[in-house]
C-alpha cells in the first residue's frame, strides 16, 4: 500500500521585500501627488470647514500644518492657480458693491482679511482675490453671475468732477434698468487706491470711468461720441440693460 502525502499548505509567512515595495510605492505616490498639488494650488474647497464647523470652535485653521501656511501665503491671483475664469476687475466691483462699508485703507492703511490677517495692498501690482472677499467667501462664479445681473453698468465717478456729472446726467436720460451703480471715488478713503487699480486694470486712469459688465467703454467724451452717432442705446442693450426713457432729452 502506497504511503499517504500529507497536503501541500501554502506559505503564510511574512510577505518578503519585494511585496512590500510593491505595495508601499502606489501610496507614496498618491500622497506625493496629493502633496505638490496642495503646495502649488491650496487645500481644495471640498477640504475646507464650512462656516458653521468653524463657528462652533474646532480649532482647524489653515496654520495647523505647513501645507497650510504655505497655501496661505501663496497669492491667490485672477486667472490663475484655482481661478482660471475670475478677472480681477470683477473682483474690484463685487468688493465694492458687496462691501460697501469695507475699505481697502482700513486698518491704518491695510485691510483686515479673514485668514490673512491685516493685509496692505499695492494697487500697482495684482492683488490677492482673497483681499476682494474679505469674509472668506470666494465663491467667484457666484458672485460674477450675480454682479452681472444687478449691476452691468457702473460708474466711477468724483462729486465735484464737471465731466462726470455730464456722463451721469446723460445716462440719466435713457431712464436704465437695472439703474447705473455710481461710485463716487472721492468720498471713500481708499479712492485713490481704487482709482490706480482700475488705471491698471482698464489702461483708464481718470474718471469718469464706465464699466459695461467689467469692460470699460469710456469717459463723458466718449458717451457723449456714442450717444450722438446713436450707438449708445444698442451697446446698452447688447450688454443686457434695459432702456426706457427718450435718450438725450430732459
Amino acid at each position: 500500500m502506497a504511503p499517504k502525502h500529507a497536503p501541500a499548505r501554502s506559505w503564510s509567512g511574512p510577505p518578503g521585500p519585494y511585496r512590500r515595495r510593491r505595495v508601499l510605492w502606489p501610496i507614496f505616490l498618491v500622497l506625493l501627488t496629493c502633496f505638490i498639488y496642495v503646495w502649488l494650488y491650496g487645500s481644495p474647497d471640498f477640504l475646507s470647514l464650512s462656516p458653521a464647523l468653524k463657528d462652533i470652535g474646532l480649532g482647524f485653521s489653515p496654520d495647523s500644518s505647513r501645507a497650510g501656511r504655505v497655501a496661505q501665503a501663496r497669492p491667490q491671483l485672477a486667472g490663475e492657480g484655482l481661478y482660471p475664469d475670475v478677472r480681477e476687475v470683477d473682483a474690484l466691483l463685487h468688493f465694492i458693491v458687496d462691501h460697501p462699508e469695507r475699505r481697502l485703507d482700513e486698518d491704518g492703511g491695510s485691510i483686515r482679511v479673514e485668514g490673512l490677517g491685516s493685509v496692505s495692498v499695492d494697487p500697482e501690482a495684482a492683488v490677492d482675490l482673497r483681499v476682494y472677499a474679505p469674509d472668506g467667501d470666494y465663491d467667484w462664479a457666484e458672485h460674477t453671475r450675480r454682479l452681472k445681473d444687478q449691476y452691468p453698468l457702473v460708474v466711477f465717478s468724483k462729486t465735484y468732477c464737471p465731466y462726470s456729472q455730464k456722463a451721469k446726467a446723460l445716462l440719466a436720460t435713457y431712464d436704465i434698468s437695472p439703474p447705473p451703480k455710481i461710485v463716487e471715488v472721492n468720498v471713500r478713503s481708499d479712492g485713490p487706491q481704487i482709482q490706480a487699480i482700475l488705471a491698471r486694470l482698464t489702461g483708464r486712469s481718470t474718471v469718469p470711468n464706465i464699466l459695461l459688465k467689467g469692460s470699460t467703454i469710456g469717459g463723458s467724451d466718449e458717451l457723449h461720441r456714442m450717444h450722438d452717432e446713436h450707438r449708445l442705446k444698442r451697446l446698452l442693450e447688447e450688454g443686457g440693460l434695459v432702456v426706457k426713457g427718450e435718450p438725450g432729452k430732459e
